[in-house]
């Protein structure tokens, strides 16, 4: 598949996301033998979609929402400046509690360092309304060869915020993400051009997988996910070399393929959830002073 096949393959989709939402009170209801009594929890508030009274969470009474629109429509009006082909993808989940919200750029892009592709720019954004995502914000690249995630430690690119009420980010910094993208070439090159070896390997998986607790042997790991980012690591060592590069995409396709497992393919229950937390262990372990990918923020 060459280039413009992949970016072709992209296909945008966009679920509904700027539904109306209400913080309302929440009670609890008592039936005491057929006698039904209303208590009020004045502590806790409830967050319900008014379109379709479905309920999305609930939160102290302190707790201040910033929708899903705050953040979308905003990164829209940023990309019509810096691109003419971004392709958007948002998808929500439970009931709109939880959005996704993907934008790559087709025609911002850097030459991949293994493959006759492309790697392209993609702002990521996620927020939810049952207290599950805080407002994330992350600009990258996108491999288009496998459509693999690509993760930067760059504290412009990754944006967290609690929800209070009050959204203040600066947007113009996805600008900025566009220049350090660009940099990211050289960069990708020189791991390409890097040897890592096998105990370097395993050091970083047991990092990345690693327990508090540990297995019956002794090791502080998860024993199953060691053996999928293992597996990972002999496809793309066998593809492109043992080197930083082929150890970058083992991990990241680790990250963005939580149904595959070293055998088969392992139905998760929510996908979505398990690459953000996968994503962070990366982004921790990059911003280490002894990691192999260290960046400088």
């Amino acid at each position: 598949m060459n280039h413009i096949q992949s970016i072709n393959k992209i296909i945008g989709y966009e679920d509904d996301y700027s539904f109306p939402i209400k913080t309302i009170p929440m009670q609890g209801v008592l039936n005491d033998m057929g006698i039904i009594s209303e208590i009020d929890c004045n502590e806790r508030v409830m967050l319900i979609r008014t379109d379709t009274n479905q309920y999305l969470g609930n939160h102290s009474s302190a707790y201040r929402p910033v929708t899903h629109s705050q953040i979308v429509d905003p990164v829209r009006n940023i990309l019509h400046d810096i691109s003419d082909e971004y392709v958007p993808q948002i998808k929500t989940y439970d009931n709109g509690a939880m959005m996704v919200a993907k934008f790559t750029c087709r025609d911002i892009r850097i030459k991949d360092p293994s493959k006759d592709d492309y790697i392209a720019f993609q702002v990521t954004l996620r927020n939810s309304y049952n207290g599950m995502w805080s407002i994330m914000i992350t600009a990258a690249g996108l491999r288009l060869w496998c459509l693999n995630g690509c993760t930067t430690a760059d504290r412009v690119a990754n944006f967290r915020l609690k929800h209070n009420g009050v959204f203040k980010y600066n947007f113009d910094h996805l600008k900025h993400s566009v220049d350090f993208f660009h940099t990211n070439e050289e960069r990708y090159m020189e791991w390409a051009n890097t040897k890592v070896s096998e105990w370097e390997v395993e050091k970083m998986f047991e990092k990345l997988t690693f327990t508090a607790r540990p297995t019956i042997d002794g090791k502080y790991r998860n024993e199953t996910q060691f053996n999928n980012l293992m597996q990972q690591w002999k496809v793309y060592r066998q593809d492109m070399g043992a080197n930083k590069w082929s150890l970058y995409n083992a991990v990241t396709y680790w990250i963005t393929h939580p149904d595959h497992s070293s055998n088969t393919y392992t139905k998760v229950s929510a996908p979505h959830k398990t690459v953000v937390e996968r994503e962070s262990k990366l982004i921790s372990y990059m911003n280490k002073s002894d990691s192999l990918f260290k960046e400088v923020a």
